[in-house]
C-alpha cells in the first residue's frame, strides 16, 4: 500500500476525542453544523478526504483502505490513540474499514448515509472516466436530486447552492481516484466483525443508500442501532441537521 497523504484538518474543542469524515465531492465543512455542537464538550477533528479540499490529490485510483489509512495516519499525527468516528457516504465506508481493520483504535462508530457496497464497480469505473474527460460540472444536476429532495431544493436553494459549489470545485483527479476506490469496495461479507458500538443514521428518502441497505447494516452489525432521519435524501445532515445531531450526540454520550 502506498504511503498515507497528509490530510487536510480542522481541530475544534476540547474533550474525548472524535473524527469526522465526509462524502464524495464534499469538504469538511459539510459537517460544520455537527462540529460547532460537539465541539461544546468535544475535540472534534475534520479532514478532508484525500484528493478533496485542502488535502493532497496523488493521481488515481485510490482504494477504500488507502483513505482509512490516512485517517490512521493522521490521528497518530496527533497524538490520538483512540477515537469516536462519524463518517457520511464515503466517509462511512472509511469508516467500516477504521472498524474493520483499525477496531483498536475506535471507542465508538456513526455510519451516515452510506453502505457496505456502492453498486456496480463499472459504474463507477465509467464515472471515473467521465469526470477525467469532462469535469464535475455534468454531474452537478444530478447529484443535487440525489443528496437533496425537491422539497429542500425548493425551501433552501441557498444551502443547496453552497453544497454543490463546493461539490464542482472538487479536484477532478481527487473525485475520480476515490470513485475508483468505491469500484473495488465491498465489505458487506464482514460487517458481522464489526464489534464497535455503531450507530446507523438513513434518510428516509436517500436513493442512494437507501433505508433498507442501512437497515442491512444495523442487522449485521452485532452491536449497532439504526436511526432513519424523516424528510431527509442522501445529505442527511444538511436536510435535517437537528435530527442527525441529536442521534450523534447520544451515541457517543452512550459510548463512553
Amino acid at each position: 500500500m502506498p504511503a498515507p497523504v497528509k490530510l487536510h484538518h480542522r481541530i475544534e474543542g476540547e474533550g474525548p476525542t472524535v473524527l469526522v469524515g465526509s462524502s464524495l465531492g464534499a469538504t469538511l465543512t459539510l459537517w460544520d453544523d455537527l462540529a460547532a455542537d460537539l465541539a461544546r464538550d468535544h475535540r472534534v477533528i475534520r479532514f478532508d478526504t484525500r484528493g478533496h479540499g485542502g488535502s493532497p490529490v496523488p493521481a488515481g485510483p485510490y482504494t477504500v483502505e488507502e483513505l482509512a489509512a490516512d485517517v490512521v495516519a493522521l490521528a497518530d499525527s496527533l497524538g490520538v490513540e483512540r477515537f469516536g468516528y462519524v463518517g457520511i457516504s464515503l466517509g462511512g465506508a472509511i469508516g467500516q474499514l477504521l472498524a474493520l481493520d483499525h477496531s483498536d483504535r475506535l471507542t465508538s462508530l456513526a455510519l451516515c448515509c452510506t453502505a457496505p457496497r456502492f453498486g456496480e464497480p463499472a459504474t463507477w469505473v465509467e464515472r471515473a472516466r467521465q469526470v477525467r474527460a469532462g469535469g464535475l460540472e455534468p454531474l452537478v444536476a444530478a447529484t443535487t436530486e440525489r443528496w437533496f429532495t425537491e422539497r429542500f431544493r425548493r425551501e433552501h436553494p441557498d444551502t443547496v447552492g453552497r453544497v454543490m459549489a463546493d461539490f464542482v470545485a472538487q479536484p477532478v483527479e481527487g473525485y475520480a481516484g476515490c470513485c475508483e476506490a468505491l469500484a473495488t469496495y465491498d465489505v458487506t461479507d464482514r460487517l458481522a466483525e464489526i464489534d464497535t458500538p455503531t450507530l446507523v443514521v438513513a434518510g428516509a428518502d436517500d436513493p442512494s443508500t437507501t433505508p433498507e441497505v442501512a437497515g442491512q447494516i444495523a442487522t449485521a452489525v452485532p452491536r449497532a442501532r439504526l436511526v432513519v432521519v424523516a424528510d431527509a435524501a442522501h445529505m442527511a445532515n444538511v436536510a435535517q441537521p437537528e435530527a442527525v445531531r441529536a442521534a450523534v450526540r447520544t451515541h457517543l454520550e452512550a459510548a463512553r
